[in-house]
Formats: structure tokens, sequence, C-alpha cells
């Protein structure tokens, strides 16, 4: 996930402070926690995005300081630089008049917490609208059809965790079915595809290798 891509699902702008950022995930947190949105089966995929999306920006960030401003004053200091000397001032023998005190311009910042940037963002719409679908397809139980759909996500989407992960289960849940109907042979091309796509998924990919074992003990017996 890229660092603009972050910004978009918490929905601030890229000077935004650390604090600003954790008051725009703690915000998106509550709205997409999978506990007060049980009828949503895309809440759990949302909340990953927005704890993924925190955890980077958390990460990259160097200070409260918004980031341009910390790369001007990051940029004009040089340690090294021995300090200006400034010549003593004469002593005036005018009385001094006082000098008014300078304007202080106050600059409030505000997060707006009306708008939704998951739900603003289309292409995040789209692949979550998608990713809904799959899952549907699956409690149906239509598995070639949802097998279809996430191929062609993931040609739309490569690097989506999200994608890699739902394509890699719809593998494995399509090849239990094999499984069950005696088809072996493809039941074993449809669990190796399911452990290319996501071998990072220890879980998955433990149930994947245990099916496998299980397919060559029937092909034995």
């Amino acid at each position: 996930m890229h660092l603009s891509e972050c910004y978009r699902i918490l929905g601030v702008p890229r000077n935004v402070t650390l604090d600003d950022i954790k008051v725009a995930y703690r915000r998106l947190a509550r709205k997409y926690h999978p506990d007060v949105n049980q009828d949503d089966p895309t809440a759990a995929d949302k909340f990953r995005l927005v704890q993924e999306a925190y955890k980077m920006l958390k990460d990259a960030d160097k200070g409260d300081l918004p980031r341009e401003t910390f790369a001007k004053e990051s940029s004009v200091r040089s340690p090294s630089a021995p300090p200006v000397q400034t010549p003593p001032k004469k002593p005036s023998s005018q009385p001094k008049v006082p000098q008014p005190h300078p304007k202080i311009k106050i600059e409030v910042k505000q997060v707006s917490n009306h708008i939704d940037p998951i739900n603003s963002d289309p292409e995040l719409k789209l692949k979550l609208d998608m990713l809904r679908r799959v899952q549907d397809l699956l409690k149906q139980k239509k598995y070639v059809v949802a097998i279809a759909v996430v191929e062609g996500m993931s040609e739309r989407f490569p690097t989506s965790p999200e994608v890699i992960h739902w394509k890699a289960v719809t593998y494995h849940r399509w090849s239990s079915e094999l499984i069950l109907a005696g088809k072996l042979r493809e039941a074993e091309i449809y669990l190796n595809k399911a452990l290319n796509t996501d071998p990072k998924n220890r879980e998955l990919s433990f149930e994947v290798k245990r099916d496998l074992e299980r397919v060559q003990n029937l092909k034995n017996g």
C-alpha cells in the first residue's frame, strides 16, 4: 500500500499532523469495527485497511509538525555553521519609542467528520463491493462464478492484500468441494493455486497443506 493511498483511506491531507492522523484513525476504527457492523460482510476488510493505513503513516511520521514544514526547517538548519556575530549597537541619544506588538496569525485546522473517505473513493469502493460479491457467492456455493470474479479483481488490483487473500480462499473453498466430489486431480490443482496465491497466510497454508496430504492419501488408497 502506497502512502498516497493511506492518506486517502484515512481522509486526511498530506501535510496533516500525527495528532490529526490519530483522530481520523480512531473515528474510522469505531465506524468500521466488525463488532458494530455484524451485518456488513466487508466491515472487517474496511477495518483492516484503516489499521494498515494508520500503521504506515505512523511509522513514516517523524513528529507532530506538518511534513512540509518539517522538511523546510530541516533544509535550512546547518549544525556545523557558526553563529553570526552581530556588532554591538551604539547607544542612541534619542528616547526609545515603544513598538506595537506584532499581530500573531493563528491558523486553525479543521478535520471534517462528515466525509467517508472509503466510500468517497471510487476505486476503493469498487474493490470492496466486488469483495462483498465474492463473499456472497461463496456463501451460495457458486464457486466457479466466484473464481471468475476474484481472478478479474486480481488483474485490476494485483497488489491488494485483500484481493490476494480472498482469491486464495476462493481456490481453497472450491478445492474442498472437488475433494467431496471425488475429483482429486482437479482439487490438487486448486489447492496448489491457493498455496501459491497467498503463501504468507500461515493459517490458510496449514489448511491447504493438510488437504494436499488428504488428497494424496485418497489417491494412494
